[in-house]
């Protein structure tokens, strides 16, 4: 890793853009500490103050501020083969907005970085690395606690959803339709539902539909074939390959034993 250059505290007049269609010929670190907008893949994104952008090399950077001053620290650098392994370990993804939050220490340390970089200090490449490091660190540590508050505000959208289940086992419960009904897409509602749950929402459907089952055969003197379309299955056959795999009895076994 190499830090090419850095600037702090960069004021420019309301109107003012960046374009640059390559990109900067490097990566770059953009702490926008104002109002902004900026424009990433074909989609403008309103930026608010306190927030981060890392543009990859060749990415194209448009941004700037439609009202207002503009204010940003930068920080220009280079990764060798391989270094990029640290921003997937730390998931800080490129060419994305980040909220920063109120936090004063980037400021910081873009500013130590900047006096190291005009510096004649005998190891100030390895005391800018070491900056940047903990600049990164930060913004890991603040996109780690963003979603925790965004996923905790699901909570009691997942708990009505779980209890829906449980109570109507019967429905069509498809990932497909609870996409729907949550409006997220499969894997980050697969994610939250077993990060809340402890259990995916597939072995869960599955766990409700053999309570319910268990309950049917033991207090009603309904078919077999009756008691798999109460539970969502439309193939008796499909639903009693599942109860024995679940129970290891046979639904008429199941219920002789009871």
């Amino acid at each position: 890793m190499e830090i090419v250059n850095a600037g702090v505290n960069y004021r420019h007049p309301s109107g003012f853009s960046i374009n640059r269609e390559s990109g900067s010929g490097d990566f770059l670190l953009l702490i926008i500490k104002s109002d902004a907008y900026a424009v990433i893949n074909g989609v403008r994104y309103g930026i608010e103050k306190n927030s981060a952008i890392i543009y990859k090399r060749g990415t194209p950077q448009l941004y700037g501020s439609d009202n207002g001053e503009f204010i940003n620290d930068w920080i220009h650098f280079e990764l060798y083969e391989g270094e990029d392994e640290l921003f997937r370990e730390l998931k800080i993804p490129f060419d994305t907005p980040i909220v920063l939050g109120q936090s004063t220490d980037y400021g910081d340390f873009v500013r130590r970085i900047f006096l190291e970089r005009y510096s004649e200090n005998r190891h100030r490449d390895l005391s800018m690395k070491r900056y940047f490091e903990l600049i990164l660190l930060k913004i890991a540590e603040q996109i780690s606690k963003e979603k925790k508050e965004e996923e905790h505000a699901y909570y009691n959208t997942f708990c009505a959803l779980r209890n829906e289940i449980k109570l109507s086992p019967q429905r069509d419960w498809s990932i497909s339709e609870v996409e729907k009904i949550t409006n997220l897409s499969r894997s980050y509602l697969q994610h939250l539902y077993k990060n809340f749950f402890g259990v995916g929402i597939i072995a869960d459907l599955k766990n409700a539909r053999m309570e319910f089952a268990r309950h049917l055969l033991s207090t009603t003197d309904m078919t077999v074939f009756e008691v798999a379309r109460s539970c969502g299955y439309q193939s008796d056959v499909h639903f009693m390959r599942i109860f024995k795999k679940a129970t290891g009895l046979t639904p008429s076994e199941f219920r002789k034993t009871r």
